[in-house]
C-alpha cells in the first residue's frame, strides 16, 4: 500500500498482512472512517487448496510511520479486486461474502452483523453507494437487479435493470434518479443504452432513454454515466463522442466528438471512465488502447459546453509483429482537490512482472 503528497512524494509504503507460503489473489478498494481517522480494506491469500482471507485497519495514516491491525475472516473471498463501503451513520463495513452475497460487518469490531443469502451482492469492479440521509444502500448485483437495502438488511427495492451492462451507475443527490449504460443484446445492432429510471420508495419506474445508434457510434464500450448536481446533467463517453444529457428529461445538451473513427479502427481505441470535477467544471476522459499499442490519453472537456480544452498523452508505446504484446491495464484518474490529478496503470508481460506506473498532473482551471 502506498500514501502519496499531492506532489508525488512517497509518504510511507506498507506492505499488505501475508499469509505464509500464500499468495495474494485479491484486495478491495480502501475506504477512509473520518471519525477515526483510520482506513479499512480487505484482502485474500491462497495457495493451490485454501485461502484465507482479512480485513485489515491502517492507523496514523497522515504520519509517516502508519501501523496495521487485522482480523482473519472465513467468510470472505475476492478474486482480484472487490468492493467495501463504509456506513459511517450505522458504523456499519458492507461487502460481499462467499458465493458473491451482500452482508455487513461492524465497523468497529468486524463482526458479522448479517448477510443476505438469497441475493448477489455488487461484482468486482463496481461499488455499493449510500444514502447519507438514511443509511440505505443501493447495488446492482451479479443477476442484474437493482437492490436498495437498509442499515439493517431489509431489502426495499428489488428491480430487474435489463442485461449487457456493468454493476456501474450514478444517483442524483437526493437518490430519487438512476442512470446506467448497458448493451442491449436482444436488438441485432446491439446498441449502448443510456437509461434513466425513478427511485421510489419500493420499487423503480423507466424514466428515458437513449440508444447509440442515434449518433452512429463505432465502439460498443463506454463509460459509466456521472451526475453534475449543479447543473442536473449526466456526462457519457461512447466512442468517439462525450454526451451531457438532462437528467430530468434525457435530451442532449451537447455532443462532442473527442477521436476520429479512423483513430478508433487504428488504434483499438475505448473508454471506461470519466472523472468531473465540479469546482472547476472540466471533464476529464480516460482513452485507452487495446491489442497491438499501448496508448493512454486523457482528453480534457469543458463541462459546461463540450469543448475540448487539452488531450494530454500519458503513454504511447508502438509494437512491431514480432513484439509480444504488452498488457496494459490503467486505473481511473484520481482528483486531489482543484491541484493534481492521479494516472496509474499495470504494463507489462504476463507472467513477468507487471509493474504499476502512477504519474501525477497538473489539472487544468
Amino acid at each position: 500500500m502506498l500514501c502519496l503528497t499531492p506532489n508525488g512524494e512517497v509518504r510511507w509504503k506498507m506492505y499488505l498482512e501475508s499469509v505464509p507460503l500464500m499468495i495474494n489473489v485479491g484486495v478491495s478498494n480502501i475506504v477512509s472512517n473520518r471519525e477515526d481517522n483510520t482506513l479499512i480494506y480487505t484482502s485474500t491469500w491462497s495457495d493451490t487448496g485454501s485461502f484465507v482471507s482479512k480485513i485489515c485497519r491502517v492507523y496514523y495514516p497522515e504520519t509517516k510511520h502508519p501501523a496495521q491491525e487485522c482480523v482473519t475472516n472465513e467468510d470472505i473471498f475476492i478474486h482480484f479486486s472487490s468492493s467495501i463501503l463504509l456506513d459511517v451513520k450505522a458504523n456499519l463495513l458492507i461487502t460481499n461474502v462467499n458465493d458473491n452475497r451482500p452482508a455487513a460487518f461492524n465497523a468497529s469490531t468486524f463482526e458479522m452483523i448479517w448477510v443476505d443469502k438469497e441475493i448477489m451482492g455488487a461484482d468486482f469492479g463496481s461499488d455499493y453507494k449510500m444514502n447519507l440521509f438514511t443509511g440505505d444502500i443501493y447495488w446492482i448485483g451479479g443477476d442484474d437487479s437493482f437492490y436498495r437495502m437498509n442499515s439493517t438488511g431489509f431489502r426495499l427495492i428489488d428491480n430487474d435493470v435489463n442485461s449487457g451492462g456493468t454493476r456501474e451507475f450514478a444517483l442524483d443527490s437526493r437518490h430519487q434518479i438512476m442512470v446506467r449504460a448497458w448493451q442491449n443484446m436482444t436488438d441485432r445492432r446491439w446498441p449502448i443504452v443510456l437509461s434513466a429510471w425513478n427511485i421510489n420508495n419500493t420499487s423503480i419506474s423507466d424514466r428515458w432513454e437513449w440508444k447509440s445508434i442515434d449518433i452512429n457510434s463505432t465502439s460498443t464500450d463506454c463509460t459509466p454515466p456521472i451526475i453534475d448536481n449543479q447543473y442536473g446533467l449526466t456526462y457519457f463517453t461512447n466512442l468517439p463522442y462525450t454526451i451531457a444529457f438532462d437528467v430530468l428529461t434525457g435530451d442532449s445538451k451537447w455532443q462532442t466528438e473527442i477521436v476520429t473513427s479512423d483513430e478508433i479502427n487504428r488504434l483499438n481505441l475505448i473508454s471506461k471512465c470519466i472523472t468531473f470535477n465540479e469546482h472547476t467544471r472540466i471533464l476529464y476522459v480516460l482513452v485507452q488502447s487495446e491489442f497491438t499499442y499501448s496508448t493512454i490519453f486523457l482528453v480534457a472537456l469543458r463541462a459546461d459546453t463540450g469543448k475540448i480544452l487539452r488531450r494530454i498523452d500519458l503513454l504511447k508505446e508502438e509494437m512491431n509483429d514480432t513484439e509480444q504484446i504488452k498488457i496494459t491495464i490503467p486505473y481511473c484518474p484520481i482528483l486531489i482537490g482543484n491541484d493534481m490529478i492521479y494516472i496509474s496503470w499495470l504494463l507489462g508481460n504476463y507472467p513477468d512482472l507487471v509493474p504499476l506506473n502512477i504519474i501525477g498532473i497538473p489539472q487544468l482551471s
